[in-house]
């Protein structure tokens, strides 16, 4: 039943930055974990500006009018979890249908001034993946006009829009945008990201969430790097290592001075060591997965196994193994690294969750990771990985064929893609889940969850109904967090250590490694066919080859024989399909 709307609430909200911690981000669990304090703690955000840039309110932003009638868009999606202290839980269904949210009554009046209405049907988490699977096979979809499609891969994606059960959003966007999505997509992120979702015939079936990073205005992105403890470098009097040389030498003065106190030689390189993604194999030059876009060759699809320095690589590091400095990890892990027996390890730059599980001997220094690169290669600048400036995600929400509300729908992107959606998305009501402190915005976390608004990001984010955009997020504000930390936290030594790391890689974008294979185009039915045949046997060989090579279990001295294998098991084609994808992403 339609329902009319007299205007209400008007006024934009400046769009501010979340500080979040690039990378950790977003996934595919049921809930979000806060704190679990049971006072109210808040986080200061960013006071960059999102997009929307020139827009106004009224009638040229969202259409609104007196008596308007309400579309009513129906969607299905899953009913995101936030958990606070005690597991005390709070959903967007709560949210939705039980008036719990100050935060979702203001989307409701935001669209409604747009002419358009939400009807949710919600699937709960532990169910999501089953029950959309099971509705894409009995073409139960099309019930809806927006459905989370999350959970079925990309050949079942593609074989929906071959059957045409879903129609191109980017004909939605290109007959219904009023100008806000459409002028994003025009923007140089906005075409990374359409074309990164393009199928083969030019055009987007379903789209997902995107964030782009910015330093100072200028975009860049976050760098994961080996980080090393500087409470420990203090305690033996030894400077951060510049070379694989000196790394090798502190690693050995940790044991040998046994820094950690408890008798034993323990301390210890913590490191995956069954990838080449290490940090450790890009000081050699080498790549991160058993394919890589290889930013050293003119973005050639490249493999590390066919580089120069990889048996150098493997020979220092079963070195470290040898002598019992290097552990892999595992799910011994998080054990260790509580146990205070991590010297090094590889993590986000600007990390800040590893020194919190550190349980140090009383009276010591605090533990403190600083990042740092070495000189592996002589004449041969360290490489580091990290994330591309644009950053497609992990959701996908898609438009079954059966829907008639194109218009209402393009009103929904155009008004996501705004300063006000971002600020409602990210950070809420001022006076509700947020505060003012010194010209930014401080997200109040409420672990009680007697403020349901009070938990941070907005519950129809992360694969719950819509997509999130969060875009221009400013690097400095969490680099700047991480100099506060080190000083609350009374670091004695470096404390800017991670924000220098940092910057210096924003400045060094030349020696930078996409971290992950979102530059890649979606893939065609065949090339996920032909990669589903060759990747499972080619990367198990790959990994248990490397893992066995750094513990002395197999010898260099087969060489030839194991690239053999790996030529024989598809490596050579896997690198011509990635090529492929990556060359229509960047035509």
């Amino acid at each position: 039943m339609r329902k009319k709307w007299k205007q209400g609430m008007a006024g934009a909200l400046s769009a501010l930055m979340l500080l979040g911690l690039a990378g950790c981000g977003n996934n595919a669990d049921s809930g979000q974990t806060s704190g679990g304090a049971e006072s109210k703690s808040s986080a200061v955000e960013s006071s960059q500006g999102a997009v929307g840039e020139g827009e106004t309110e009224g009638e040229e932003a969202g259409g609104q009018e007196e008596n308007l009638e309400l579309e009513v868009v129906k969607i299905l999606g899953r009913n995101y979890t936030y958990t606070g202290a005690n597991g005390k839980t709070v959903t967007l269904k709560d949210w939705a249908t039980e008036g719990k949210s100050k935060r979702f009554v203001m989307l409701e009046e935001e669209l409604a001034k747009r002419g358009v209405k939400l009807e949710l049907d919600l699937i709960e988490p532990d169910q999501f993946d089953t029950t959309i699977q099971t509705m894409a096979a009995s073409g139960e979809l099309s019930n809806y006009d927006l459905v989370n499609i999350t959970p079925l891969d990309d050949k079942t994606k593609l074989n929906l829009v071959k059957q045409g059960l879903l129609q191109p959003f980017s004909d939605i966007w290109e007959q219904y945008s009023e100008g806000p999505y459409k002028d994003f997509l025009a923007t140089e992120a906005g075409q990374f990201y359409e074309k990164r979702m393009q199928l083969e015939d030019g055009k987007v079936y379903w789209i997902t969430d995107y964030e782009t990073n910015t330093y100072e205005g200028q975009p860049s992105g976050f760098l994961l790097a080996l980080q090393i403890r500087q409470d420990w470098l203090d305690a033996v009097n030894l400077p951060i290592p510049t070379t694989t040389d000196e790394l090798y030498e502190t690693l050995k003065a940790f044991q040998d001075q046994d820094v950690n106190g408890n008798g034993q030689a323990d301390e210890e390189m913590l490191i995956n060591y069954s990838s080449f993604g290490t940090d450790i194999a890009q000081c050699f030059g080498l790549g991160i997965n058993t394919t890589f876009i290889n930013s050293q060759n003119d973005y050639k699809v490249d493999s590390p196994w066919y580089q120069e320095n990889v048996k150098a690589y493997i020979a220092y590091m079963q070195k470290l193994y040898a002598e019992g400095l290097l552990k892999m990890d595992d799910s011994q892990a998080a054990t260790d690294m509580a146990n205070n027996k991590v010297a090094v390890v590889g993590s986000w730059g600007t990390e800040m969750w590893l020194e919190p599980q550190i349980t140090v001997p009383e009276g010591a220094a605090y533990p403190w990771f600083a990042p740092f690169r070495v000189q592996a290669v002589e004449g041969e600048t360290p490489l580091f990985r990290g994330s591309n400036k644009f950053n497609p995600g992990w959701t996908a929400t898609a438009v079954p064929a059966s829907s008639d509300k194109q218009q209402a729908i393009a009103k929904i992107l155009d008004y996501l893609i705004t300063e006000e959606a971002y600020v409602l998305q990210e950070h809420g009501i001022e006076g509700v889940s947020f505060e003012m402190v010194d010209g930014l915005r401080s997200n109040i976390i409420d672990g009680t969850l007697e403020n349901t608004d009070a938990v941070g990001m907005a519950l129809w984010c992360n694969g719950s109904i819509f997509p999130r955009y969060n875009l221009n997020k400013e690097m400095s504000v969490e680099m700047k967090a991480t100099i506060t930390f080190a000083e609350t936290n009374g670091v004695k030594n470096n404390q800017s250590a991670k924000f220098d790391f940092t910057l210096e890689g924003v400045n060094d974008p030349e020696h930078r490694l996409y971290h992950d294979e979102g530059a890649y185009a979606i893939p065609t039915a065949e090339e996920i066919d032909r990669t589903n045949e060759i990747s499972t046997d080619l990367n198990t060989y790959a990994s248990e080859l490397l893992t066995k090579l750094i513990m002395g279990e197999k010898s260099l001295e087969d060489w030839d024989s194991y690239i053999a294998d790996l030529k024989e098991l598809g490596l050579d084609e896997l690198i011509a399909i990635n090529q492929a994808r990556y060359d229509r992403a960047t035509k």
